[in-house]
C-alpha cells in the first residue's frame, strides 16, 4: 500500500484511449529510442549548474526496456539525484502503517453507507471480478478503497511499482554513492490525498470501479506511451484530464507539490554542480509543470538529446512506393 498518491493518480487514466497504441509496441519503442524520443528528458543549464529533469512512470511491466543511453549518460554525470520520496524498507513499513491507520473507517460507518445503489453494484462487481474481499473494502475510506482496487488491477496486469524507473534509479544512485535528496516525506505524500474532500474521494472511487476491467490495459498504455516519449499525448490524457475532472485533486497532486519541490530545485540551481531529478512525468507536463515554473523564474529549460545521429530528432515519415 506504499505511495498512495502515486497509485491514486492512475485512477484518472481510465479516460486514455489505448486504441492509439499499436499492438506492435516493441518495434515502436525501438524506433523511438533510435530517434531519442523517449522517455523524455529536459535539461537546465547556467554558468555553473546543470539539472536534468527526467519524467518517470510509477507502475511498469517487467518487459519494458526504458533504460536508454541518454538517460544513463545524464545520470552518470550527476552528483546529486532528486527523487520524490524515500522508499527504503523502513520507510515503506512506516508508510503502510500510516496509510492503514488513516484509511480504515473508525467512525462506526462502512464504505457502503456513503454509496448509492449504482456504486454499490459496481463495488460488488469489482470485488467479484477482482477476487477481492467485499468485507475488507467496506471497512475502508473511499480513498483507501480506490488504492486497493487500483493496485489489484495493476497486479493482475503484471505491473509493479517495484519495477518502476524510480526504484531502479534509486538502487543505482545508492550503489554509485550519489548524493540523494528527497523532495517530500512519505507522510506529506499520503496526506495530499487523505485531505481531499469526501465528494472528490467518492468521485475517484466511482471512476476506479467503473474502469476496473480495463484499468490494467490503460496503465500498460500509459507505460508504453511514456517509453515512446509521447509527451503531448501524456499531457493531454493525464494532466489536462485530471485538471478538468477535479481541480481539487489536480491542485493537491500536481500544483501544490510542484510549488514545494521548486524551492528545493532552485536552491540546488543557485549553487553549483550537476543534478538529476527523477519525478513522475505528470509533474513535467502542462502549464503548471516544474519546467514551466522554472522558466517563469528566468531559467532556460529545453529537451535533452545526448546522442545526435540519423533520425535522432527528425521523425521517421513512412513512404509508400507506387507499383510499377
Amino acid at each position: 500500500m506504499f505511495r498512495f498518491i502515486i497509485i491514486m493518480f492512475t485512477v484518472w487514466l481510465i479516460s486514455c484511449d489505448s486504441s492509439t497504441i499499436s499492438s506492435d509496441i516493441n518495434s515502436q519503442v525501438e524506433l523511438a529510442r533510435d530517434r531519442n524520443d523517449g522517455p523524455a528528458i529536459w535539461v537546465l543549464k547556467d554558468s555553473d549548474t546543470v539539472l536534468y529533469l527526467y519524467g518517470t512512470v510509477h507502475l511498469l511491466p517487467p518487459d519494458l526496456n526504458w533504460q536508454k543511453n541518454d538517460m544513463k549518460k545524464a545520470f552518470s554525470s550527476s552528483g546529486t539525484i532528486f527523487f520524490e520520496v524515500n522508499s527504503a524498507t523502513d520507510e515503506k513499513v512506516a508508510a503502510n502503517i500510516l496509510a492503514t491507520s488513516l484509511g480504515m473507517r473508525q467512525d462506526g460507518l462502512r464504505l457502503s453507507d456513503g454509496l448509492d445503489n449504482y456504486q454499490l453494484k459496481l463495488l460488488e462487481a469489482v470485488a467479484h471480478n477482482g477476487n477481492l474481499s467485499i468485507a475488507a473494502l467496506d471497512s475502508f475510506k473511499p480513498w483507501f478503497a480506490s488504492e486497493f482496487i487500483t493496485m489489484a488491477a495493476a497486479k493482475s496486469a503484471d505491473l509493479s511499482s517495484e519495477l518502476s524507473a524510480d526504484e531502479a534509479l534509486k538502487s543505482r544512485a545508492m550503489r554509485d554513492k550519489k548524493n540523494i535528496i528527497y523532495l517530500e516525506t512519505v507522510e506529506e505524500q499520503i496526506l495530499a490525498s487523505v485531505n481531499l474532500s469526501h465528494s472528490t474521494q467518492i468521485s475517484i472511487l466511482t471512476e476506479s470501479l467503473e474502469g476496473f476491467n480495463s484499468l490494467g490495459d490503460d496503465l500498460n498504455s500509459i507505460a508504453k506511451s511514456w517509453a515512446l516519449g509521447r509527451t503531448d499525448y501524456l499531457s493531454r490524457e493525464l494532466v489536462e484530464t485530471m485538471k478538468y475532472k477535479s481541480p481539487e485533486f489536480y491542485n493537491s497532486l500536481i500544483l501544490e507539490r510542484n510549488k514545494k519541490w521548486l524551492d528545493k530545485l532552485i536552491f540546488f540551481i543557485e549553487g553549483s554542480g550537476t543534478g538529476f531529478a527523477a519525478v513522475g512525468i505528470s509533474h513535467l507536463l502542462g502549464e503548471d509543470s516544474l519546467i514551466e515554473m522554472l522558466r517563469k523564474q528566468g531559467y532556460e529549460v529545453s529537451r535533452y538529446y545526448a546522442f545526435q545521429g540519423p533520425n535522432v530528432i527528425r521523425p521517421i515519415n513512412p513512404s509508400i512506393e507506387k507499383p510499377n
